[in-house]
């Protein structure tokens, strides 16, 4: 779906929502509060600034965990060099 601000003078102006597919009885609807391209870090900045908190949406949780994996794999990876820089097995 899109989101289309029809009157941006006020905080509080009229939205309008337009469906870019038909849309089933019951099915849930969600909207992004941030661009979905930009990358998982910038996203959650934008959220936190705006005073959203964590998104936990599913792809966020996995790109989380991504996140945290790349991370730990870069700490491992930097604490064998400081070992070997300094001789220590």
């Amino acid at each position: 779906m899109s989101v289309r601000h029809l009157d941006q003078r006020i905080a509080l102006a009229r939205i309008t929502v337009i469906a870019k597919r038909d849309i089933r009885v019951g099915e849930e609807l969600l909207v992004t509060y941030v661009n979905p391209q930009v990358p998982y870090r910038v996203r959650q900045n934008e959220l936190q600034a705006w005073g959203f908190g964590i998104c936990t949406c599913p792809r966020c949780i996995k790109e989380a965990r991504k996140s945290k994996d790349d991370n730990d794999r870069e700490l491992a990876h930097l604490v064998q060099e400081l070992k070997a820089g300094f001789g220590i097995a």
